[in-house]
């Protein structure tokens, strides 16, 4: 199976719980996120948050109103700015948190879209996360089985997974067997000498 994307394209996805929810996530990920919001705003009644060229060097939060395609009001968001690499991909991230109707989360996806954005594979967020060094593999790999849980014990085990459970343990590990090496070839190395290493 050949291979769809490519880490430097900007991507969106809703990343909160499909159905209707009190709160919808639209999230973005990639290089243009900040020139795709200017966009999205740029003829907006709501207000421009956007409306300098400075660009954003820090997380940020805005409280404002965009307009959606399909809907004659105005829309109140909550965008949420990493523009940086401080961000869960690595990358420069914004989840647009507004009201959770999914046909609004999807006519949101589809302007968005609209700007060149496509759409995110499955666990591409967490891929890119991975690739930036944001996460371990055993910590990308716990994002799905805490997605994948059926009991309370399957999803603790996951979550204990991404809070750093067993690559901690081989990080202490591996440093105690570092220590080990070193007094190992401190032994050969003096050999001659009458000092005890190991």
């Amino acid at each position: 199976m050949a291979i769809r994307w490519h880490p430097e394209e900007t991507i969106a996805a809703l990343a909160s719980a499909p159905g209707a929810g009190a709160r919808g996530i639209v999230r973005l990920s990639g290089p243009r996120v900040v020139e795709v919001l200017r966009a999205l705003f740029h003829q907006s009644r709501g207000g421009n948050p956007w409306a300098s060229e400075d660009r954003p060097t820090s997380a940020a939060v805005w409280e404002c109103r965009l307009d959606v395609t399909g809907f004659s009001h105005p829309v109140p968001l909550s965008i949420y700015l990493w523009p940086g690499k401080q961000s869960y991909t690595g990358q420069p991230l914004a989840e647009l948190h507004a009201p959770g109707c999914p046909p609004l989360l999807e006519a949101i996806l589809a302007d968005c879209f609209q700007q060149d954005v496509r759409p995110a594979e499955p666990g591409e967020f967490t891929l890119r996360a991975f690739l930036a060094g944001r996460l371990d593999l055993v910590q990308a790999e716990a994002v799905l089985g805490a997605i994948d849980a059926d009991t309370q014990t399957e999803l603790q085990a996951a979550l204990t997974q991404l809070a750093g459970g067993v690559s901690s343990e081989i990080g202490r590990l591996r440093h105690d067997l570092l220590d080990l090496l070193a007094d190992l070839e401190a032994g050969l190395d003096f050999a001659d000498e009458d000092i005890a290493f190991v």
